[in-house]
């Protein structure tokens, strides 16, 4: 989760680290929304996983998870530079870029992060960890998403949502945020 808890709404986003179109978004679309619309306590995101691109999906969501456990107390924005790394590395859909042993090898290059112990994380805890990511992907499909990048907006206190599907630009964003808040 980035942004303020007391944002006016909330932004889920369900990703596939292996999904183009979601390096997209990531690239061109979601860091003007932390700047704007997430710096000024409009929205905090919410990140959930929709892994849908093959086993290697599966692998990067839980691996996803292993990395949180381990940076989430003391140092959150840690998760976001992993993050940030795997998309920017991103390479064919189905290439071997996503296997177990390359993500470990990119996260060693991460700063704060320790692979040996995310790599243990794997071993340990994978069918817990599926199993929390499948019900993250089964919420995505409650809500009517089929595939990466899906998003809703919801504002607690009208209790609307509005959904956006695909690597839209900065622009839609502002636009269903702003018809939500106004």
């Amino acid at each position: 989760m980035v942004g303020s808890p007391d944002a006016a709404l909330d932004l889920y986003y369900w990703s596939d680290y292996l999904c183009p179109f979601c390096k997209k978004f990531e690239e061109r679309t979601f860091p003007k929304l932390v700047r704007t619309h997430v710096a000024e306590g409009r929205i905090r995101v919410v990140l959930l996983q929709f892994p849908n691109i093959g086993e290697n999906s599966m692998t990067a969501s839980v691996m996803s998870r292993c990395v949180w456990r381990q940076v989430r107390e003391d140092s959150p924005d840690t998760f976001w530079n992993w993050h940030s790394t795997v998309f920017d590395e991103q390479g064919f859909t189905q290439g071997d870029w996503s296997n177990r042993s390359n993500l470990l090898e990119l996260t060693e290059s991460v700063e704060g992060v320790d692979a040996s112990a995310v790599d243990s994380c794997l071993s340990e805890n994978r069918e817990t960890l599926v199993s929390a990511v499948e019900a993250e992907r089964q919420r995505g499909k409650r809500a009517g998403l089929d595939g990466t990048p899906s998003f809703v907006l919801y504002d607690p206190d009208s209790d609307t949502a509005a959904d956006l599907q695909g690597a839209q630009p900065y622009s839609r964003f502002d636009s269903k945020i702003r018809s939500l808040t106004e």
